[in-house]
């Protein structure tokens, strides 16, 4: 890649994660779709224009895009991660994982917040739960119902322990093998 489409790129994520990141803000923080895409536009110094062309012209596209990005990326339900998982890289899906946390700042509060909400973002996170859920008893079929909500508690608690070290986490999954994985194995 040149240095110049390298460079577009970063300005891109850059411009998409300050949008996105703005409106998981300002959603937590004003309520529920109690903001406007020109307070994004202020606050995240991107033109509406930029807005509109990364994400529409919907408040509720860009949450959705949010939950998206928390189905993808932060409990990781794509492809790849859960490659990841099969390969036994379950700190290095963590830690991508909480490389979320410095782009969207707010991403947990946003999430629990909403979670038990009666609106499209709380159903879309239920489901994403929902389906984590079952990744975690389908990726271990021999966890009771109880140890399952267990490993769901601990990954929670590990992605946004802002405390927690790189190495820490590798004791967290070591515990974990301990108790979990190796059950299932």
């Amino acid at each position: 890649m040149s240095q110049s489409a390298a460079t577009s790129e970063d300005k891109k994520d850059k411009i998409y994660w300050a949008v996105l990141s703005t409106a998981i803000e300002l959603d937590f923080k004003k309520g529920h779709l109690k903001w406007t895409l020109s307070e994004v536009s202020r606050k995240a110094k991107v033109t509406r224009s930029l807005i509109y062309y990364y994400f529409g012209r919907s408040k509720i596209g860009i949450l959705e895009e949010a939950c998206r990005v928390i189905g993808d990326e932060l409990i990781g339900l794509n492809p790849e991660r859960m490659k990841m998982w099969q390969e036994g890289k379950f700190v290095d899906s963590l830690l991508m994982a909480r490389a979320l946390y410095p782009k969207a700042p707010y991403l947990s509060s946003f999430i629990q917040s909403h979670i038990r909400q009666d609106n499209t973002v709380g159903e879309n996170l239920r489901l994403l739960e929902k389906q984590f859920l079952k990744r975690i008893q389908d990726f271990f079929p021999d966890l009771s119902k109880e140890e399952v909500l267990a490993v769901y508690a601990i990954y929670w608690g590990a992605v946004f322990a802002p405390a927690a070290t790189n190495e820490s986490l590798g004791h967290v999954i070591a515990a974990l093998g301990a108790q979990f994985f190796q059950k299932s194995r």
